[in-house]
């Protein structure tokens, strides 16, 4: 696994995440303060695709919620916000440009997004972002029966997060280039990525402890973030 968190200023105050310019589905759902019982997690795939162990009945077993289209995918987020998106391969494909500004959002929201079957290199396209290949990592594939996985996640007042937008945080951030802004208030940012395969049982089970770890993660690092600090 490999976290990278790039700044952390005053972490413990009690500050809200916010974006100028949301759309009524992103603002249609809060999202729970503490991890749910169980995460909602979508996977996009056609029924009968198949990836390894990863099939739609086994990622219905390990929790998530099938869904057919990004529409279908959007609307399933508006009814209850997502944790983390699942998308085989095939379906990067039909994304339109509003799908890719909607899938930014949900990046920095701290949903995790996962490519299954897909490249690193026609994954970071399909998310619009540079290369999420390491400098020096050997070009091993992913191939059908693997998975990479990215998450990030941004947090501060609505002005400093639109800032960080502007200044194209997450891009500069992935090229080693540390964005500096004048903040009105306390940011945290980070972000950061895993692979691995699904083989077998034994790695559908190490995929799903990543991936429950990292949803787990979001959530502390949310409230981390709007706990107050406390009074001495």
């Amino acid at each position: 696994m490999n976290i990278r968190i790039l700044l952390i200023l005053a972490a413990a105050l009690g500050i809200g995440l916010g974006y100028s310019g949301a759309s009524p589905t992103e603002q249609a759902a809060a999202r729970a303060a503490t991890m749910p019982t169980t995460p909602h997690i979508v996977y996009l795939s056609a029924p009968d695709a198949v990836h390894g162990q990863m099939t739609a009945q086994t990622a219905q077993r390990l929790g998530a919620e099938l869904q057919p289209s990004w529409a279908a995918v959007q609307q399933a987020a508006q009814a209850q916000p997502l944790d983390a998106l699942l998308v085989a391969r095939d379906q990067f494909a039909g994304l339109s440009d509003a799908d890719r500004l909607w899938l930014r959002r949900q990046i920095e929201e701290g949903v995790v997004i996962v490519g299954i079957g897909i490249d690193i290199e026609p994954f970071s396209a399909a998310l619009g972002l540079p290369s999420l290949r390491d400098p020096g990592e050997a070009p091993v594939p992913i191939g059908e029966d693997g998975y990479y996985l990215f998450r990030a996640l941004l947090l501060g007042a609505p002005e400093d997060v639109q800032a960080m937008r502007d200044a194209n945080w997450l891009e500069r951030s992935i090229l080693e280039d540390n964005v500096q802004i004048d903040t009105k208030k306390p940011l945290m940012r980070a972000w950061g990525t895993s692979r691995g395969k699904l083989t077998n049982g034994q790695d559908m089970q190490a995929f799903y402890n990543d991936l429950s770890g990292w949803i787990e993660g979001a959530y502390k690092d949310r409230e981390r973030f709007a706990t107050p600090p406390a009074t001495p």
